[in-house]
């Protein structure tokens, strides 16, 4: 699975878990807005944990963070797994997440596996 995502980005849902895969450097407002509508769309009213790939990112706009946080950006979300590979990504994620508090639980990953692990406790039996 992980070839095929390469040089993707996108969101669809599998196996009752809704997988993002960013492969920007840079993440602005526009493209957090079009993220919650497509997952929205997806998950027509119903709450999925996330697998979230953020590998590629390097920054996110003041204007991506603030939509992020607004509570309708976590709509339908029961947890939220984030790929990442480094410290440095780490460090900003936990930092973010001090300002801007997750709706929902979430945890940061650099294994895919452990990730999608993690997230199979979130799972609603009936949006499998």
């Amino acid at each position: 699975m992980e070839e095929t995502r390469k040089n993707y980005s996108g969101i669809w849902l599998e196996d009752g878990i809704v997988y993002t895969v960013l492969n920007y450097e840079m993440f602005t407002e526009e493209m957090v807005e079009s993220g919650i509508k497509q997952r929205l769309a997806i998950t027509k009213d119903k709450a999925y944990p996330i697998y979230a790939d953020v590998r590629k990112i390097k920054n996110f706009t003041r204007e991506a963070r603030q939509r992020l946080a607004q509570k309708d950006a976590a709509f339908g979300t029961a947890a939220v797994a984030i790929l990442i590979n480094s410290k440095v990504q780490e460090v900003l994620y936990n930092f973010f997440n001090v300002i801007y508090k997750a709706p929902a639980p979430a945890k940061m990953f650099t294994d895919e596996a452990k990730a999608i692990a993690w997230l199979q406790q979130y799972k609603d039996p009936n949006n499998v």
